[in-house]
């Protein structure tokens, strides 16, 4: 019985871990969106392939940003054009997502009014530019008049490498390497910003002290034994919906609705795990009863958070201290906790009914 108390008592303290490393990875996903990091990665990204093939770094950052430029969330037409310069230093304006295909269209498009970009390119004048241009996009409809079951980028990579092979090239060879270096970038900035700002959410939501939680749960056998059933019942819906997610952030997100769609599986990731923090089975296990008396203010810098002038925290304790360690392993590894302690769950407590009913027949 011991045993399978303790099995509680791990997998008690591995959902609780699970549910805060959702939540906190999702805010910074947030953030990730609100500042429009992978785009501005991605501009920086192709402005740098530009200047591999001869552009120089101003004139490329001026293309990239007038080619990709679609807006940004935290920069805007304000103060006579400022921002927007802002915007453009920064390429904060480019999409996260691009082929190599578009670009190159993009460029030749751009090129075929613009002497300067159509010698860059390798082409004698902006009207030979047009001129490929023109040939280039006859060729992709040719393409397409030959197989329309193949996908269009198929099409122009063809029509590109018979049109203008030598840009194609140039292209080509830079842009999957470039693109797959962002895309690590900016997943391990955003692992490196998740475990910055899980701090600040503990004191602030969720004061969960690691020491007393596992205290707790030992101490008490009922609500350990109502966690873990928790945690048995809610596990199926949590692995769909990170396989989901994980699933999302693995494919190509250029289709707005597939974008659409793995922004809509985060959120609903997200809040089943904050609905199964609010459980009466697992009420005060995420610092509900933890006094908040602190003033909330910025680390070092001693200057108040002034997004809500009545914001509290609670005192950082060597056991909150301890939490933020565990929260930023991050959800795959207590998810992955989780099934292991289920599993070897499940197969005790069979053992112990099998004893049981061993006992029974021969009394």
């Amino acid at each position: 019985m011991n045993i399978l108390h303790y099995l509680n008592v791990i997998i008690g303290f591995s959902l609780v871990m699970l549910l805060l490393s959702i939540v906190t990875s999702f805010a910074a996903q947030m953030w990730l969106v609100l500042f429009k990091t992978k785009g501005r990665a991605v501009g920086n990204g192709l402005a740098s392939m530009l200047e591999d093939i001869g552009f120089e770094k101003p004139i490329a950052k001026q293309n990239v940003d007038d080619l990709l430029n679609k807006g940004s969330s935290i920069f805007g037409e304000r103060f006579a054009g400022v921002l927007s310069k802002i915007s453009a230093y920064f390429l904060a304006g480019a999409p996260k997502n691009i082929g190599r295909e578009e670009f190159v269209l993009l460029l030749l498009r751009k090129a075929s009014s613009e002497d300067e970009l159509a010698k860059k390119l390798g082409f004698d004048d902006a009207a030979t530019a047009k001129n490929k241009l023109d040939l280039l996009e006859q060729e992709i409809l040719l393409e397409e008049t030959k197989d329309s079951m193949l996908p269009a980028q198929v099409w122009r990579t063809k029509a590109m490498q018979t049109v203008v092979p030598e840009l194609a090239s140039k292209i080509f060879a830079r842009f999957d390497e470039v693109l797959d270096r962002i895309t690590e970038d900016v997943s391990m900035f955003g692992k490196f910003l998740g475990i910055i700002i899980t701090l600040p959410i503990l004191l602030i939501y969720w004061p969960v002290d690691s020491i007393d939680l596992l205290n707790r749960l030992s101490k008490d056998p009922v609500l350990s034994a109502k966690v873990a059933d928790v945690a048995e019942r809610n596990l199926p819906s949590f692995q769909k919906a990170l396989d989901e997610s994980k699933k999302c952030q693995e494919n190509n997100k250029n289709n707005p609705d597939v974008r659409l769609a793995c922004e809509q599986s985060d959120q609903a990731l997200n809040k089943l795990a904050i609905d199964t923090m609010n459980l009466s089975e697992v009420g005060g296990l995420f610092g509900n009863e933890v006094k908040k008396d602190l003033e909330c203010k910025l680390p070092i810098l001693n200057i108040p958070i002034s997004f809500d002038k009545d914001c509290k925290r609670a005192e950082l304790t060597s056991g909150i201290f301890v939490t933020w360690i565990l929260v930023s392993l991050g959800s795959a590894f207590w998810l992955g906790l989780l099934n292991k302690m289920l599993g070897i769950r499940s197969e005790f407590s069979k053992k112990l009914d099998a004893q049981r009913e061993f006992r029974a027949n021969n009394n």
